[in-house]
């Protein structure tokens, strides 16, 4: 029952999830409305996030040296990684197109691993194996088409940031209306 109370004193401030989650919708449209900006900016964010990726693994090969064995090569590519995420901030044209040709090799990985879980499930007797396999053979199929034509790579990661960008708000959003309904229900 404490629990109760302490919810209850706590949820004063139902809207701002709402307020947030409606930004964030706003801010969907607008990747939609402007994807080469949108794009300019996943580019921009894509050489920030590999250099901090860099220096975290910078930092762990530092900090690990005496207790791991393989920490130089954690140094190496922390480094490496530092250089060239730096390199990108400084080049986004070249960023833009490293962020593109990075989503083309990821969906291949992720439609060769499909493909080959479709056939895992087949041996293990899974019925509807056979819908993997297609999207696992969907998903190819779309890396392929991103690596031949980068600017259906520039959308498809402009419209896949933008829906999820969507979604979280709409989240946001009915997780505020359900406070609101706790804490009218909790003061009646």
């Amino acid at each position: 029952m404490e629990a109760i109370y302490k919810l209850q004193a706590n949820i004063k401030h139902w809207w701002l999830p709402v307020l947030t989650g409606s930004l964030l919708i706003i801010a969907s449209l607008l990747m939609i409305i402007f994807p080469v900006a949108t794009f300019a900016g996943l580019a921009v964010l894509f050489g920030w996030s590999l250099f901090v990726y860099g220096g975290l693994n910078f930092v762990f090969a530092v900090r690990n040296r005496k207790v791991f064995h393989g920490w130089i090569w954690y140094l190496m590519f922390g480094l490496i990684e530092m250089v060239l995420g730096a390199y990108l901030l400084f080049q986004p044209t070249l960023a833009a197109e490293a962020l593109v040709l990075y989503l083309g090799f990821w969906f291949t990985f992720i439609g060769i691993s499909r493909i080959s879980f479709a056939f895992l499930m087949k041996d293990m007797g899974i019925k509807n194996w056979g819908w993997t396999l297609a999207g696992g053979i969907l998903v190819l199929m779309l890396a392929f088409f991103i690596i031949l034509n980068p600017v259906i790579g520039m959308f498809s990661a402009v419209y896949l940031v933008s829906f999820a960008t969507f979604v979280t708000g709409l989240l946001a959003i009915s997780f505020g209306w359900e406070l609101k309904k706790l804490e009218k229900l909790l003061t009646e």
